[in-house]
């Protein structure tokens, strides 16, 4: 269980992390989970004098999150993590590495999402 978590929605995301900033806390990172129910839990970790602060967005894996680098511009790494490791629809980034900062187009797309895998039966009636 993560300590001072606040549910938000994507639509909320900006607003909330432009008040972070104006609060002077510091982005401190980004974690992305895959459910393994269509959906990715995207976690904003910020830091005031040692005290936590995070915001969880729920979305779809086809839904897009809007980019926070134009707000703290340093989170242009995990935004670009998350959107190789995971596919985390991410838009307007400040730097979009196109899907190539981590990994090589010989790379299984996306490695930390949950995939699904279908085995189909031959021959059952």
């Amino acid at each position: 269980m993560i300590e001072n978590l606040v549910e938000i929605s994507k639509e909320q995301l900006l607003s909330q992390v432009q008040s972070m900033k104006y609060d002077n806390y510091r982005f401190v990172t980004a974690s992305c989970v895959d459910t393994g129910d269509g959906y990715l839990d995207v976690i904003y970790h910020f830091d005031l004098d040692l005290e936590l602060k995070n915001f969880r967005v729920r979305v779809k894996k086809d839904e897009e999150v809007p980019s926070i680098s134009k707000i703290y511009f340093c989170s242009v790494l995990v935004e670009n993590e998350m959107k190789e490791l995971f596919g985390l629809n991410v838009t307007n980034m400040a730097i979009d590495y196109g899907g190539h900062m981590l990994l090589s187009d010989d790379d299984l797309a996306n490695p930390m999402a949950k995939q699904q895998i279908v085995i189909e039966k031959r021959g059952a009636k």
